[in-house]
Order: C-alpha cells, then structure tokens, then sequence
C-alpha cells in the first residue's frame, strides 16, 4: 500500500512485508508491518485481524512461557503444552513468534531495533510499565514519529481508574451490561466468555486502521488508547441512551422476547406486530389473532405472561432447525440457541467459507473461525499460529541482521 514510511535494518536494508493473499495478489494490508507486545485477548485479537488483512505481525514473547494464553486451556486432546492452547492458536494466526525480554536493558535496545521495521505497535501492559522502560509513545515519538502506538488496557491510560486491576466481569459491570442482563425478577446475569476483550480487540483494530490511514497520508504516527471498559459502554444503548435522553432508569425486560424449550433445544421469538398473524396461524392458534389482548403490539407486552402460557406447549414439540426455517420463510424473527456442532454445521457458515481447517505441527488439524468480512475480491487468510520463538533467526538475523555470535550470546544471557 503506498504512502506507508520505509522501514530499515540495523544494517541499512530496506525490510519487505511477508504476506500476500493466498491467490497470489497483495493483500489489503500486504505492506503494514505489526509489532505485536500484547499478551492475552484483546491485543493478539486486533492483531489477528490485522495479520489476517496481510499485515506483518510480528509478535514478542517472554523467552520463558511466552504469552499467558499458552498456559490458558482448553488444550488440544486435553494436554496442556504451551502450543496445543486452543486459545493462543486461535488468537495468534497469521503471524510471527520471536522471544525477547524487554526488562533487561539489551532486550529494550533490542526492541528499539524492531521498532526502525515496525509501522504499528500494538501493547497490553499495565499503564506506566513501558514508561518506566523509556519505552511508551512520549518516549518513542521523538525517533519514530510515524509509528501508530495502540495501547490496550482494563480503564484507559489515565484517570482515577487508571490503575486499577480489571477482568471481563467487571468491564461489564462498571461498564452497564450487566445491569441490563438477565431475567428481571433475578440477579444480573453474565454473559459467557469474555466479550469485552473482544470488543475492546474490535475496538483497537478499527483504531489502529484509522491511525495508519492518518499515518499513510500526512506520515505522522499518533497514540491510540483503548479502555475495555469504555469498549463494553458503548455497546450497550438500551439503558445508557434512554437515561441520557429521558432521565429513566430502564430495567431489564426480556419476557417479550422469550425463549422457549423445544424438543431438541431452545429457540427465541419475538411477536412482532408485522407477523402477528402468520404466527398466530403456525402455532395453530388463528383465534389469537383477534384476541382483544393480544390483537395489538401494546396489548401483547402487557399480556405477555399469559400470551407465553399459551404458546409454550406447542413450542415442546418441535425441532428447532426445522422451525427456525420454517418461521423466516416468511421473515418472522425467529432463532434458535447454536451449539458448537450447529455452528460447525451451518449451511450459512459453510457458504461464506467462514470455518478454515490449519494445520499446526504440535496441536494437528484443527478447525477454526475465520474473519466475520469480505472486503470485495480480497479474501483474508489465516495461517498457524507461531510455536514459540519461532522465528527468532528469520527476524534477529534476516530482519535485523545480527550474527549467529550475536544471537547466541543473547540467547545465552536469556534475553531472546
């Protein structure tokens, strides 16, 4: 992609990108160089995308245990191995693996080398470490002025919760989820896995796109704070708005879009006004279209509760694939609760080429997500994840063109 500053080797060469679309043709982001400090979810997951775009990433580990999640299950055949994390593999595709300890004094000299190839920097670590390392934007910007630094975090790089310790819980909590989840006669309820490192990954790989598109065209890098907490905030204006804009305090109020126990599982609906009657006909209950306290939209909230008794045994006896169909063949919203299997078997997945099986030479043949878009002819590629310290000679050596002598006595020193 032109525009993008030329980087340069500790010996003076100019240092191609590595990756191009499984076609042949550059990728989107065929000419962006990653270097990749963050650990755990959110970070690797913005660089995944963005390795997957084409971008370069190469991703720096601690020489001894590399990123927390290699020791994070679920582990391939129930083993743990820092290469068979089901976590770290899917996090972690598409890019480079090198070691290197950034709290020895050589190990941030060496970093500063990695840095003449980078265009983005993408780090996790707690506000303040990498300023007491010399090593945050206020520190770099003066000899690096193109790089886009991406800094991720629980509460931001400043403010009165700066540093506080945070987890996906209490994002949602502190940032208005949880108020809002769940049944309203019980206690909030928490929503599986870890959504708010994901948003806040989103988060950051949009960002950090905006920044080098700002980079590319006036050649100035700029600092990019991502807060996990503000990540889950702005995805939830059910609540927040209406407060903002009437001054209610909205409560959960799920009932009018329940979901009901099927046969084989479980399957939402909602009685939405436009389908009233279709409905009312599928569930074999025509009568319910005139019911005067169902017969509106108004009157179907109010009664819910009754309107749900009345629906509930029908729903037991059917399949819920089979009726999910069924009820958006005539576009009524309708889903049903995906297991793992219904989303590995989902005629929808399978037609977009969304799941991609990659082999890894440790963890085997596994399958994987592949990226929610399509970016026109340009397709993304997802290649295995990096065993650890993969890759130190192709980057110590090739990109920054230290000797064998030089690498091993770093190797020696434990500071790669």
């Amino acid at each position: 992609m032109p525009g993008y500053p030329e980087r340069v080797a500790r010996d003076g060469s100019t240092m191609p990108s590595q990756q191009a679309a499984a076609d042949g043709r550059p990728a989107p982001l065929a000419e962006l160089r990653v270097l990749d400090l963050s650990e755990g979810i959110a970070g690797p997951f913005c660089t995944k995308y963005l390795g997957a775009m084409g971008a370069d990433v190469i991703k720096v580990e601690r020489p001894r245990g590399g990123d927390v999640a290699r020791s994070r299950p679920p582990f391939v055949h129930d083993e743990p191995h820092p290469e068979r994390s089901g976590l770290f593999l899917y996090l972690n595709t598409s890019k480079r693996s090198v070691t290197l300890d950034i709290e020895q004094a050589a190990g941030r000299e060496l970093l500063r080398g990695l840095l003449g190839w980078a265009h983005v920097l993408v780090e996790s670590f707690r506000p303040g470490q990498l300023a007491s390392w010399g090593l945050d934007y206020a520190s770099l910007e003066g000899d690096y002025p193109s790089l886009v630094f991406v800094s991720l975090s629980d509460f931001g790089q400043d403010g009165p919760y700066r540093d506080y310790q945070g987890s996906d819980l209490t994002a949602l909590a502190l940032g208005g989820l949880l108020f809002i989840s769940g049944s309203p006669d019980r206690e909030p309820l928490r929503i599986g896995g870890e959504p708010t490192q994901y948003l806040a990954g989103l988060g950051a790989f949009s960002a950090a796109l905006i920044a080098v598109h700002h980079m590319e065209a006036t050649g100035e890098g700029q600092h990019v704070d991502v807060s996990a907490f503000e990540s889950v905030a702005v995805a939830q204006e059910y609540a927040g708005l209406t407060y903002g804009y009437t001054g209610e305090l909205r409560q959960r109020v799920n009932e009018f879009a329940p979901l009901f126990e099927v046969s084989d599982g479980r399957l939402g609906l909602m009685y939405r006004q436009p389908n009233w009657a279709d409905f009312c006909v599928m569930i074999e209950r025509p009568e319910l279209v005139d019911d005067p306290r169902f017969a509106t939209l108004a009157g179907r909230r109010q009664n819910v509760a009754e309107l749900n008794e009345i629906v509930e045994p029908w729903m037991r006896g059917q399949r819920k694939a089979e009726l999910y169909h069924r009820a958006q063949a005539q576009r009524m919203p309708v889903g049903y609760v995906c297991d793992a299997r219904d989303l590995l078997e989902s005629e929808q997945y399978r037609h977009r080429g969304y799941f991609v099986e990659i082999d890894h030479p440790v963890a085997g043949r596994l399958t994987y997500p592949g990226m929610p878009l399509h970016m026109g002819d340009h397709a993304w590629t997802l290649t295995r994840a990096p065993l650890l310290g993969e890759h130190n000679e192709d980057v110590y050596r090739g990109e920054l063109g230290l000797s064998s002598d030089e690498l091993r006595r770093l190797r020696d020193a434990g500071i790669v």
